[in-house]
């Protein structure tokens, strides 16, 4: 058994899924002392539901974008940590806030996981420093958010779980300025009364925007849905129109790149977020632009210190069972289960491979190879199947059936593998292991 002065320090920065998930696989670990910081004081990270926006009691931004009637774009079932199946959800398939954050909370009791958390302690700097035998350390600056007062610690490793979904992305716009209405980017976006009777614009229609625009659709005349995609060929509600992107604004008149233009009582932007790590030091030789972040090797390893990484970077994924094959890589590499390739090869793997520079860690149907190779290399067990099966079940359903795919019964077969959509008053997709 190692004791204390031979265990490595490690520092998990952030409670939500991703930081919970690095805390499980490093304590069970006779080899690790854990710290995780907390700048709230609860765990759950976007999960934990704020009514307020702006700012909290610390003056910090709350954290949360969830909304009040917000339920997961995935399944329950395969939205599971791999080795805590507890939500075990059939009928409706997707689940609310609540449950993922109840959640999330049994998994931290399972896994006895609070103790090693200090709450209400923000990571102010991160800094790398390195010893005359060549030894790096991580020199972590930390702040108690009742007190103010502050105090440096170094560790062995670094594993950075702050999430991406709390640093609004918001293009520029011609003529914005000259807006009368309400302007609001979605991560404000609580309830849909306070829109009742007005005309909404939503730019952006991905996730958020098609799930916010449906959320509106029932207490407001008409909602825009602004993008500059193919069109979407799935079931909207009657008063949620397509219409084209933004080319500028005019008061009150929205101008469109096709040169029509609308009106509206409300401007929402769906556009994304921006990654951000404003604690790294550029000493940790991580850099983003426009949400591309090098040098990672796997979208995970700092390349040029690897006793860092930052979990939860992949995009258009599954992200808890992604967390947990992301960790458990990590630990492995840590402990020397297994080995680096080459810098060169690093080098490659961790080159733009997209058209776009904002699309570079978005992963789709790569994510399997992924979530495998890192199994693989790691030395643990690949996810199971149903992972893999529900997520291409969900995503046919999806694209047809916005309004009511998160009211499918999710049936898996384990024996013979298949798992069937259900969608109430609509067709059913199947899909089987090929």
């Amino acid at each position: 058994m190692a004791d204390r002065t031979t265990k490595r320090r490690v520092c998990v920065i952030g409670a939500g899924a991703a930081g919970l998930c690095a805390a499980r696989h490093l304590a069970e670990n006779l080899n690790f002392e854990v710290n995780l910081y907390e700048q709230t004081n609860d765990i759950g990270g976007i999960w934990l539901y704020k009514e307020g926006t702006g700012l909290d009691e610390n003056g910090l931004p709350i954290h949360t974008s969830m909304y009040r009637n917000l339920r997961t774009n995935l399944p329950a079932k395969i939205m599971n940590f791999p080795d805590y199946p507890e939500m075990d959800v059939v009928e409706p398939c997707c689940v609310s806030h609540e449950e993922v954050r109840n959640y999330l909370e049994n998994y931290a009791e399972h896994f006895d996981l609070r103790k090693h958390i200090q709450f209400n302690t923000r990571v102010k700097a991160v800094r790398l420093e390195t010893s005359s035998e060549n030894e790096e350390k991580w020199i972590v600056r930390i702040q108690n958010m009742k007190t103010k007062g502050e105090q440096e610690l170094a560790y062995n490793a670094l594993m950075v779980c702050n999430g991406h979904y709390f640093d609004p992305y918001l293009p520029t716009i011609a003529g914005i300025e000259t807006y009368p209405g309400t302007i609001m980017h979605s991560r404000s976006y609580r309830k849909p009364e306070q829109f009742s009777g007005k005309t909404v614009f939503i730019l952006g229609a991905s996730s958020s925007g098609i799930d916010i625009g449906i959320d509106l659709a029932d207490h407001v005349p008409r909602v825009y849905l602004s993008h500059n995609n193919e069109r979407l060929g799935g079931i909207l509600p009657r008063n949620v129109i397509q219409v084209m992107g933004v080319e500028r604004i005019d008061g009150n008149e929205i101008l469109l790149k096709d040169r029509t233009s609308v009106t509206a009582d409300a401007f929402i932007f769906c556009t994304g977020y921006r990654y951000s790590f404003p604690f790294l030091d550029e000493n940790c030789g991580i850099h983003v632009d426009n949400n591309y972040v090098t040098p990672l090797y796997k979208h995970l390893i700092n390349i040029d210190h690897p006793t860092m990484c930052i979990v939860g970077v992949p995009t258009i994924v599954l992200p808890f069972p992604m967390f947990d094959c992301q960790v458990r890589y990590f630990v492995a590499l840590l402990e020397k289960r297994t080995t680096l390739p080459p810098r060169a090869v690093m080098l490659e793997d961790s080159k733009l491979k997209t058209v776009k520079i904002r699309h570079a860690h978005r992963l789709m149907d790569k994510q399997w190879e992924y979530n495998d190779s890192l199994a693989d290399a790691g030395g643990f067990d690949r996810l199971p199947k149903l992972y893999r099966l529900g997520y291409e079940a969900w995503s046919s359903q999806r694209k047809i059936n916005f309004v009511s795919y998160k009211r499918a019964k999710f049936l898996y077969d384990k024996v013979a593998e298949t798992v069937e959509l259900v969608v109430p008053n609509f067709v059913t997709i199947n899909n089987t292991d090929r």
